[in-house]
């Protein structure tokens, strides 16, 4: 291995383990916090693993297993990062376990495969690999515009751009050399690129935004409220024309502004004749929302709520209330009515107009 590789991945590896002592003291008791780790310590293992020397056995496995981990964790984190309120799909724990299983039987089988089976199982975890990133990817990519916590939408942005390419890069240049001889100059290359983005990550974590990941994680105490209130009471910090706004807000809401089919945050502040980042701010830090979907949820879900209730509406399919308040398909309607009564619009229909 050549000295610039061993000086640039050291260095990157010196950053990260400072980056992940500190999320370490400060978010280890979050699930997010805890992939997040395990992400940054399967990249230190990473980049590691070329200085060593050849290892067999349960030791090689044991070094390897936070690498091979990487992939899924990454989703996971990004999954708790930005759908706080939705459980992670059980459809996505299978790929996860076949990418670990395949990627174990490739470099590390209990019992001696042929070559062309090593290479089946190599070429499997890959694909299963860069799928998981990419749905990570795409986790960042879901309601940004609906994100209204402004420091999480800037870390979404950084790791859509900066963190997946790298993976996709690096998972990709496995590809492409696994079976041919590495060129002179890309291990270094890869050091250097690692070494720079863990530079970067520490500068904007520990310097110019050390509270960018906190208020970017959801801590227990701040839950989005649940309860039938629609807005709660406004914040004592408001000056006249955030107060103003807020007023404008709910009056139109009263109205049911709400029920505008695929409403955006962007809409909404034109209706208003606002700026969109004034209604961000006045939503999220007065009003206590973290996504503006989940704001708009409060007022459809009460409304559905009563009418579901209604003798005089029972005749009308859960269907067509869901699009009269405002949601495009029946589908995230029974999500957003579940995460509220625990019970979907059926079964709270039937519980409340008993035959």
């Amino acid at each position: 291995m050549t000295s610039g590789y061993l000086f640039f991945s050291g260095g990157a590896c010196a950053l990260l383990l400072l980056a992940a002592t500190k999320v370490s003291m400060n978010h280890h008791q979050l699930a997010v916090g805890r992939w997040l780790i395990l992400v940054l310590i399967g990249v230190i293992c990473y980049l590691l693993l070329p200085t060593l020397p050849v290892l067999n056995g349960p030791v090689a496995l044991l070094i390897h297993m936070p690498v091979i981990l990487v992939p899924g964790a990454f989703w996971l984190f990004t999954h708790l990062l930005c759908r706080e309120d939705e459980p992670f799909p059980r459809w996505g724990w299978p790929p996860i376990a076949l990418s670990i299983a395949f990627s174990i039987m490739a470099n590390h089988a209990p019992i001696s495969l042929s070559n062309n089976a090593q290479e089946t199982f190599f070429n499997l975890s890959q694909f299963l690999r860069l799928a998981l990133i990419g749905l990570g990817m795409l986790t960042l990519l879901g309601q940004f515009q609906s994100d209204l916590v402004e420091e999480r939408r800037r870390l979404r942005a950084i790791l859509l751009i900066a963190v997946g390419t790298y993976m996709f890069i690096v998972i990709g240049a496995e590809s492409l050399f696994a079976y041919r001889p590495v060129p002179n100059g890309v291990p270094t290359l890869h050091a250097l690129l690692a070494s720079l983005l863990s530079l970067a990550a520490c500068l904007w974590l520990l310097a110019l935004s050390p509270s960018a990941l906190g208020e970017s994680l959801q801590q227990p105490s701040a839950d989005i409220p649940k309860e039938a209130t629609p807005v709660p009471e406004p914040a004592p910090n408001l000056d006249e024309q955030q107060l103003a706004q807020l007023v404008r807000l709910q009056e139109h809401m009263k109205k049911g502004g709400y029920r505008h089919t695929g409403l955006t945050i962007r809409e909404l502040a034109e209706q208003l004749d606002t700026r969109e980042h004034l209604l961000r701010t006045l939503i999220n830090r007065h009003l206590g929302y973290r996504n503006f979907n989940e704001y708009l949820n409060q007022f459809r879900i009460n409304e559905a709520s009563v009418r579901l209730a209604d003798p005089d509406q029972a005749h009308l399919p859960v269907l067509t209330i869901a699009l009269d308040i405002g949601y495009r398909s029946l589908s995230p309607f029974n999500a957003a009515f579940k995460r509220r009564h625990n019970l979907t619009p059926t079964e709270y229909r039937r519980e409340k107009l008993p035959a």
